[in-house]
Formats: C-alpha cells, sequence, structure tokens
C-alpha cells in the first residue's frame, strides 16, 4: 500500500507559514527501545481529529505524554506533537473541514500490564479530566482490561486506553503457555 499526500493550489505552504508556541521548543522523540541507530525504524504516526482540544487532555494530562511540537497555521490547521513510549503521535485538527479521527490504535508488548494501568490511573486520577462529568470523560479517555485473549497468535492480558474519536493504545502482556498454567483474572474493567 502507498499513502501519498495531496496539496491543495489553496492550501498555504505549511513550511513557510509555520507558528510554533514559542514555549515548546520542536525536539525529536527519541525510541525507548535503544535501537536507535537503525535507519529504517519506525518514526511516528500523524491523526487527524475534528477536535485537537480532547487529545490535549488525552494525552497531556491523562497520559503526560511530553509535548515536543505545537504549531498553528491560521487558518489552515493546528498541529501537536507528542512523544509517548518512543512514539512520535502527531495530532493535526483541519480548521477547514473536521475530519474525526476514525480508528487508530498503538499497541505496545509489556512485562507488566497492571504497573502500566497503575500508572495511568493514577496520573489520571489527579488530572483535571478526572473532575469533570462522566460524559465528558468518556469523550477522552475509557479504561478496559481483557484477560486471557489472543493477540498476534499468543495468549494475552490486554489493557485498552482509549482516547477521542476512536483512538486507543494497547498494552499486551504475554501471559504463560497454557502448560505452565495461569492463574489470570477473568473480571474486565470498563470506565
Amino acid at each position: 500500500m502507498l499513502a501519498m499526500a495531496t496539496a491543495w493550489a489553496d492550501e498555504p505552504d505549511q513550511s513557510r507559514h509555520h507558528q510554533a508556541d514559542a514555549g515548546v521548543q520542536e525536539r525529536p522523540c527519541t525510541s525507548v527501545s535503544g535501537d536507535a541507530s537503525a535507519s529504517d525504524r519506525f518514526d511516528g504516526v500523524q491523526v487527524e481529529t475534528s477536535d485537537i482540544a480532547l487529545f490535549e487532555q488525552f494525552f497531556g494530562s491523562v497520559l503526560k505524554a511530553p509535548l515536543v511540537q505545537h504549531a498553528d497555521h491560521p487558518p489552515a490547521d493546528r498541529l501537536r506533537g507528542y512523544c509517548y513510549r518512543g512514539v512520535l503521535v502527531v495530532v493535526r485538527q483541519d480548521l477547514r473541514t473536521a475530519r474525526p479521527t476514525g480508528w487508530v490504535q498503538l499497541n505496545f508488548s509489556v512485562p507488566d500490564v497492571a504497573a502500566v494501568r497503575e500508572e495511568i490511573e493514577r496520573v489520571y486520577q489527579t488530572s483535571p479530566v478526572a473532575k469533570l462529568a462522566e460524559a465528558e470523560q468518556s469523550k477522552i479517555v475509557r479504561f478496559r482490561l481483557k484477560p486471557n485473549v489472543m493477540r498476534s497468535g499468543r495468549q494475552v492480558t490486554r489493557l485498552e486506553v482509549s482516547g477521542p474519536e476512536g483512538f486507543m493504545i494497547g498494552f499486551d502482556q504475554s501471559l504463560p503457555s497454557s502448560s505452565e498454567g495461569s492463574s489470570q483474572s477473568n473480571q474486565g474493567r470498563t470506565r
């Protein structure tokens, strides 16, 4: 599959009209995997949104992801780049034509799903998002634990952290093979 960008003649050249926030220096998002020397490693992902403020709350308040890019291109778009677990996630809101995100998943293999869940929920509980009405909270973040599910041919415990407009981050912890026995709880939780 080949992805191509299309620029319309009436759209301003974003490189010329880049107005970065003086308080946020653009900086690279470095991998935590230790494989930074690989020349062809995955660099990042960009998603479209109809409401960038929801993503600002999701990445900034709930995940505490560093903001590494902040640019406004009036009247074309707004961009926010976050470095989350070594992956650059750029969120773009087109100011002319609102485009909801759709379905986007970022998946990580982790050694301890319970520790990831505990850390994210601890930060969430102290964030401004936790003080919102439940209907407003659910537009920004939802949690779901799925024990004993199959992912990529292996059995895992999966934590899903759902964000705005169909965006989700999944965390998978491999389970011991059935011959080793597994005492995983069979309870899921949704917020």
